[in-house]
């Protein structure tokens, strides 16, 4: 679900890349980091997560990146190896605007991919969605392996719906920029299609992919724009380190929407109220954080539905502040 940051005019995106482990998802991320000039993307950083390693970058896309008079950010996230814990997936592609699926090509990993894919689809009914709903790619990676698995069975059995699909190798680059731009095309697509208003509305991009992409064999892997080639950077230029971030956070990264420097907190039960000032102190959620915190109103209220409204808030501690999004659910029924 993509989320407006009224303070910053901006829109961010998630872009999950999802598959069994081993298949290449966190080479993929580093290829595209590496090609990627610094001043289109933020700083690779990696975090422990329920056991397992996440990693996580943003960036802005190219040429027509901006939608409504905000600049769109697309956050892109992976868990490296295979993840035991069910819950670090799930939360990772809690309000996913799309999805690259990652399949290996090795001789012996179709059961793999089949079992990896089945697991995708059950996590994201659990928000509502499925891969018809929302903008995915299939990318068939390791395609450089002197065995691999027949591409043309693995498409068959991977790809019923005929989803775009990539022969690609992370290990050389080769279909991960396309991958990417592609699905990244479609995101923008159902953004701009979905309006200002929509997106502020909380209805995500579900039903927004375009069924002309469907085909029954693999999508061509498109050129690369020179609007698009200007934000690669030159392979000569050295990569940027991983920043590690501490496992523990103040803030509870479980309740987080990942993917947006907004995070979306819920209410259930709220009372109206009046606020005589538009600062509001509250406690600081642990001791890590020595600084006072403070809430203050950054825009107007934002109705999201039927007893919904969204306020978009900036958190401050001393010299550091951080957007939030919060959506309050209110009733007015006596009790």
């Amino acid at each position: 679900m993509a989320l407006v940051n009224q303070a910053k005019r901006e829109i961010n995106a998630k872009i999950v890349f999802f598959g069994p482990g081993g298949a290449g998802k966190a080479t993929n991320l580093k290829h595209i980091f590496g090609k990627l000039k610094p001043e289109f993307r933020g700083f690779m950083k990696s975090m422990k997560v329920q056991g397992a390693r996440m990693l996580f970058f943003d960036f802005t896309p190219p040429g027509d990146g901006n939608l409504h008079g905000f600049r769109v950010r697309i956050h892109v996230y992976t868990i490296s190896g295979q993840v035991g814990d069910a819950a670090a997936w799930k939360m990772v592609l809690k309000g996913v605007d799309g999805i690259v699926f990652v399949a290996d090509a090795g001789p012996k990993r179709l059961d793999a991919n089949l079992e990896s894919l089945d697991t995708l689809a059950s996590y994201l009914q659990g928000y509502g969605q499925s891969l018809s709903l929302v903008p995915t790619v299939l990318q068939l990676n390791k395609s450089e392996l002197s065995d691999p698995f027949e591409l043309g069975e693995m498409e068959r059995m991977l790809n019923p719906a005929g989803l775009p699909s990539f022969r690609a190798s992370s290990q050389s680059g080769q279909g991960v920029l396309q991958t990417l731009l592609t699905l990244v095309k479609t995101v923008l697509s159902g953004l701009r299609e979905k309006g200002l208003e929509g997106i502020s509305a909380g209805d995500g991009l579900q039903g927004m992919v375009s069924m002309a992409a469907v085909a029954s064999t693999p999508a061509p892997e498109p050129e690369i724009a020179p609007s698009a080639a200007s934000f690669l950077r030159d392979s000569r230029e050295a990569d940027s380190p991983i920043e590690e971030l501490p496992s523990q956070f103040p803030w509870n990264v479980a309740a987080e929407t990942l993917g947006s420097e907004a995070r979306e907190f819920e209410t259930r039960s709220f009372e109206p109220r009046s606020f005589d000032s538009q600062v509001l102190q509250v406690e600081a959620p642990s001791a890590a954080r020595e600084e006072e915190l403070s809430l203050e109103l950054a825009g107007a209220p934002q109705p999201a539905g039927p007893g919904l409204f969204r306020l978009p808030l900036t958190i401050r501690a001393g010299a550091r502040s951080k957007s939030v999004l919060l959506t309050l659910t209110i009733s007015l029924d006596d009790e």
